[in-house]
């Protein structure tokens, strides 16, 4: 019995239907064209997206608050006093919710989040055209209001992250959906930093193992590349002492093996070529050479 009750309720916490509400919203704002162009233009958004897009962000913002306070003190998300609340709910009533403009107060009387002054006014400009949309007609201008959706989504991310310690881009299951993710500029800014973080964090580990072991490494490498008769040559140019001695290959990729400079560099392939050249792999782009080529023509 207990099986089939869960089957049947419909279950959804403050949180996971917040950020669902941004999923939505972001989905309606991107469409396939701009996964392909890699970036927006105002005048690119249909009106229907403008209107699903801005409604749904702003409903999961409000819920984000609310998540944030709950996770202060739960009855801070209800209208009243708390102990009014607490009586409320003890007796089997579900209080009405707080609004925006009681949920930013209380976020800055209880868990002390403060929003600037020039975040509050892109909350209140998306609050403006969401009201519109919901309650009247709409007459704005798609370019103040583009750059005000944009303002926002940086809004919401940072909170999501800050306040919630969630990523929103790891909350989606559906690939397409993550792809749109990524091409919002204030939110790959912030996944690239982490990469790189996360990238520089490893490699210095790897460093300071490679010099522990520097003579052993490098007759491991003279083997690799003897046993392989040469399909491939293990070193290309380091970009800080000129040597051909950065490693492009195993564990160590990426680190320079002339002890006098054992600089690091993140290395990646051309993406005409396939030339070893340095680089992060997410980012695209041409060696010298084909960069030379392509002006030429």
């Amino acid at each position: 019995m207990s099986n089939e009750k869960s089957d049947t309720t419909l279950q959804f916490n403050l949180l996971d239907n917040g950020v669902d509400f941004i999923l939505k919203g972001i989905d309606e704002l991107f469409d396939e064209a701009h996964v392909l162009r890699e970036y927006s233009s105002a005048t690119h958004i249909t009106i229907s997206s403008y209107k699903y897009g801005v409604l749904h962000l702003f409903s999961g913002f409000l819920l984000l608050l609310k998540e944030r306070l709950s996770r202060h003190l739960p009855e801070l998300i209800f209208k009243g006093r708390v102990n009014e609340v607490k009586q409320k709910i003890s007796s089997g009533k579900t209080p009405n919710t707080i609004d925006l403009d009681e949920a930013l107060e209380r976020l800055e009387i209880g868990p002390k989040v403060i929003f600037s002054n020039d975040e509050l006014e892109v909350i209140r400009t998306v609050q403006d055209i969401r009201n519109q949309f919901e309650h009247y007609k709409v007459s704005t201008n798609k370019y103040r209001l583009w750059t005000n959706i944009s303002k926002f989504l940086e809004l919401i991310d940072k909170f999501l992250v800050n306040e919630l310690q969630i990523n929103i881009e790891a909350s989606s299951e559906s690939l397409e959906l993550q792809k749109k993710i990524h091409t919002i500029d204030s939110i790959w800014k912030r996944i690239e930093q982490q990469k790189k973080q996360k990238w520089n964090q490893d490699i210095q580990l790897k460093l300071r193992k490679f010099k522990r072991n520097h003579s052993r490494i490098l007759q491991e490498i003279e083997q690799e590349y003897r046993v392989n008769k040469g399909a491939y040559f293990p070193f290309t140019i380091c970009p800080d002492c000129y040597q051909q001695t950065l490693i492009t290959l195993g564990e160590f990729e990426g680190i320079c093996s002339n002890s006098k400079c054992n600089s690091i560099n993140p290395l990646t392939e051309c993406g005409r070529c396939g030339e070893v050249m340095t680089g992060f792999s997410w980012s695209f782009g041409f060696c010298e050479s084909c960069s030379e080529w392509m002006d030429e023509q």
